[in-house]
């Protein structure tokens, strides 16, 4: 093979921590073990240290128990870890695939009413997808007159961050989001809504930003409290699509957001479908939602290019229906050490990696 290195992309402040040892949920030494198995190596860099003309890099490579800086020529596969939300850095990235360099993951932030939309063309699919429109005041009052429950939620946000939820009660609606104050921190507001009215909280969010506003999907329970599953979608050494990991996160008491970073905690789901699916098989339920996310994988890859690592955010229905929440196109992984599913974590790393080295055989087969 003439070229053995791979490439991953960080954000700046990722690298930092990469040199001082402090990179939180990302764990640098799985790449690294499953490049050395295939006698590849990884070199981690920014896009700032990325010189197009003479298309070469300025990366860090490991050298015993410390990273040293040195130039490379550019690695014909890259791995993306970064996000970028200016238009110059896209740009960037776009030039180093029409100069042929294999960028995998090369967007991974899609608008949630983008993948939406890819999804819905999928008939197979529809089943398990959420009515979803853009979030205006007379779409919401529209799916109020609908729904006895709906989720406003940003079309692109992270981490949970921006939900709300309207819901009917006895006595008419009931609006639940999150404030913040210095005094004291986040909290949880519940607060009612007058007849063909929206609060104007809720009014103002959606004006500043874009919001989608969908239909409570009918989800079962774990202990009287929401659930939902991220299951870990990646391609492999063959190049194919295999479902890595399932693993549960569940709401606090006083919120419907099951997001870990939103104060979520994970469980496994053979523990979850224990007591909130009892009468169902659990092979069977696990097997359907394998089935379903597979092909929404394959489904948003046919439309989007480059797509390698996915982590889908799905539920379960009472009856054991998967119904899709959202994908996640940088998968944060760390549900999966949480729960001490430790051999899953170490593969959400090394799967990636070795997509990244079927890439590289492909461009300089071996032999």
């Amino acid at each position: 093979m003439s070229d053995s290195r791979i490439g991953i992309l960080f954000n700046a402040n990722m690298l930092k921590g990469l040199l001082r040892g402090r990179t939180r949920h990302e764990a640098i030494s799985f790449y690294e073990d499953a490049a050395r198995r295939h006698g590849v190596t990884p070199i981690f860099f920014r896009i700032e240290d990325i010189h197009l003309p003479s298309m070469r890099v300025l990366a860090y490579v490991r050298h015993h128990h410390h990273y040293v800086k040195q130039s490379f020529p550019l690695p014909d596969v890259i791995h993306n870890r970064a996000i970028y939300f200016r238009s110059r850095a896209a740009k960037k990235l776009s030039m180093l695939a029409e100069r042929g360099i294999l960028l995998y993951n090369q967007v991974n932030r899609y608008g949630k009413m983008k993948i939406h939309d890819l999804l819905s063309c999928n008939p197979s699919l529809l089943p398990h997808l959420p009515e979803t429109h853009l979030a205006t005041k007379s779409s919401v009052l529209d799916m109020m007159s609908r729904h006895d429950s709906i989720i406003l939620k940003p079309d692109n946000s992270s981490v949970g961050k921006g939900l709300m939820k309207l819901e009917r009660t006895e006595r008419g609606w009931n609006a639940c989001y999150a404030v913040s104050s210095r005094k004291h921190g986040k909290r949880w507001r519940i607060r009612p809504i007058a007849h063909h009215t929206l609060p104007s909280i809720i009014v103002k969010r959606m004006n500043a930003t874009r919001y989608l506003v969908q239909e409570t999907l009918p989800l079962a329970s774990y202990d009287e409290r929401p659930f939902d599953l991220r299951v870990s979608v990646q391609r492999n050494y063959t190049g194919q699509w295999q479902i890595t990991g399932i693993v549960g996160k569940v709401a606090p008491r006083h919120t419907f957001v099951t997001n870990v970073a939103q104060g979520g905690s994970v469980r496994t789901f053979e523990e979850i479908a224990a007591q909130s699916l009892p009468a169902l098989s659990y092979s069977q339920v696990k097997q359907a939602i394998e089935d379903t996310a597979l092909r929404i994988a394959e489904t948003l890859s046919d439309a989007l290019p480059h797509m390698a690592d996915l982590g889908l955010d799905m539920g379960v229905s009472p009856e054991g229906l998967p119904l899709f929440i959202e994908c996640n196109g940088r998968d944060q992984r760390y549900s999966f050490r949480e729960a001490h599913l430790l051999d899953t974590w170490r593969m959400t790393y090394s799967n990636p990696m070795e997509y990244g080295i079927h890439l590289l055989h492909s461009r300089h087969p071996v032999g």
